[in-house]
């Protein structure tokens, strides 16, 4: 139940509560079933009472903060300057944040990315304590890749993975999407992973299409998946 609590708060981004009944546009939807349970258990709400517009976008913050809740990472206090473009305002700042001190924010997703190590020294002139700062844009508000929401889900899903979640390793092989040479570098591996687990798949014409912008209906069908392979 805590779970599903912490992601009933998750998806609140979207917007009023409906039941999945009262969703007019999902009927023939293939996400249907994903959507359907996930709202029937009050985690995911629509855009109004009657439509969950299964196709519009999803921004890089609200996955962020999807995916974290599910797997039960916590957001932490924000520290200004160490939030990368997120600043005490924005409302998943506490996420980001979090995902930087595990350092689970995939590089390829930071825009000017760099870091440097801070070093905290005794009067004696011994190091103490050391931490990295990240600097560069996160863009939280744009539109999430299909690319990098598989990335970001197998980062925090393998981050807190135990032996209790998922006793069995996953034989992991190199997808052969017809579009493999679009993927990223950086996002290779994990999209591997992230089809080995379950999580993501391609379209039906074998491609993954890396860069469109992935749609409520797929972030809430990973979810379900993660959901199915964590409880």
């Amino acid at each position: 139940m805590k779970k599903i609590f912490a992601l009933v708060i998750a998806v609140g981004v979207f917007s009023n509560t409906a039941f999945a009944a009262s969703f007019v546009d999902i009927e023939n939807h293939w996400a249907k079933d994903y959507i359907i349970t996930l709202a029937d258990s009050g985690v995911v709400n629509g855009v109004t009472d009657t439509l969950y517009m299964p196709d519009d976008n999803v921004t890089r913050a609200q996955y962020l903060k999807m995916i974290m809740e599910t797997v039960g990472l916590e957001q932490k206090p924000v520290r200004v300057g160490e939030c990368l473009d997120a600043d005490l305002n924005d409302w998943y700042a506490g996420y980001l944040q979090s995902a930087l001190d595990c350092g689970l924010v995939p590089k390829g997703m930071v825009q000017n990315y760099s870091e440097k190590v801070e070093y905290t020294v005794d009067d004696n002139g011994n190091t103490t304590s050391s931490k990295v700062i990240y600097t560069g844009e996160f863009n939280g508000q744009a539109p999430i890749t299909r690319e990098e929401m598989a990335v970001l889900t197998e980062y925090m899903y393998q981050y807190t993975r135990t032996i209790l979640t998922n006793p069995k390793a996953v034989e992991v092989k190199k997808t052969s999407f017809k579009d493999n040479e679009e993927i990223s570098e950086w996002a290779k591996a994990s999209i591997d992973r992230a089809v080995a687990d379950g999580f993501i798949e391609g379209m039906e014409d074998n491609t993954f299409k890396p860069k469109d912008t992935a749609t409520r209906a797929q972030a809430a069908t990973i979810i379900v998946r993660v959901l199915e392979k964590t409880k």
